[in-house]
C-alpha cells in the first residue's frame, strides 16, 4: 500500500469520525450528510461524466500550494472604530432667507455675526445649505457668516437672468 493510499484511508476515517460526532449532537444533520454522500458516491460510480465533474470542482477549489483541506488563514480582524457621537442640531435661530428678502445681505451678515459657531451650524443644517460638507472644517464665525450669506444670495438670485 502506498503512502497516498494510506493518507486517503486516514482522511476517510476522519470523515467517518466527524460524522459520528455530528450524529451525537445533531442526528438529523448527520443523516442528511450521510444520505447525500451515499447518493453522490453511487452516481459517481455509475456515471464517469459525473465523477469527472466532481473532480473538476475539487480541482477548482484546490489552492495554489496544492494542499486541499488546509484551513485557510483568516484575515486579521480590524478593530471596530468607536462610533462618532451624533450631534443633535437645534432649530436655527432664524430663517436667513426671510432676513435676506426683507433686509438684504448686509443686515443678514450683521445678524449672523451675533451668533455662535454652533448656532450658525444649526442654521446651515436646518436650511440644508451645505450639501457638500464644506463647513465642517470652517472654525471662524466670520468665515461661516460669509459662506452662509453667499449661499443665500446665490439661492435667492438663482434664475434672475431670465427676469
Amino acid at each position: 500500500m502506498s503512502s497516498d493510499d494510506t493518507r486517503r484511508r486516514m482522511e476517510y476515517q476522519a470523515v467517518g469520525g466527524a460524522l459520528a460526532q455530528l450524529d451525537a449532537k445533531n442526528p438529523q444533520a448527520a443523516q442528511l450528510i450521510a444520505g447525500l454522500t451515499t447518493v453522490i458516491i453511487a452516481e459517481a460510480e455509475r456515471s464517469s461524466r459525473f465523477a469527472a465533474a466532481l473532480t473538476g470542482v475539487v480541482d477548482a477549489l484546490r489552492p495554489a500550494d496544492g494542499v486541499l483541506g488546509a484551513a485557510p488563514v483568516p484575515a486579521p480582524r480590524k478593530r471596530a472604530a468607536a462610533p462618532k457621537p451624533r450631534v443633535t442640531r437645534q432649530p436655527g435661530a432664524f430663517d436667513p432667507f426671510v432676513v435676506y428678502r426683507e433686509s438684504g445681505g448686509q443686515d443678514l451678515a450683521a445678524r449672523l455675526g451675533e451668533l455662535t459657531i454652533e448656532q450658525l451650524r444649526d442654521i446651515i443644517a436646518e436650511q440644508e445649505l451645505d450639501t457638500r460638507k464644506e463647513t465642517g472644517r470652517k472654525r471662524k464665525v466670520e468665515v461661516l457668516v460669509a459662506w452662509i450669506v453667499e449661499r443665500v444670495e446665490a439661492s435667492e438670485n438663482k434664475g434672475s437672468v431670465f427676469r
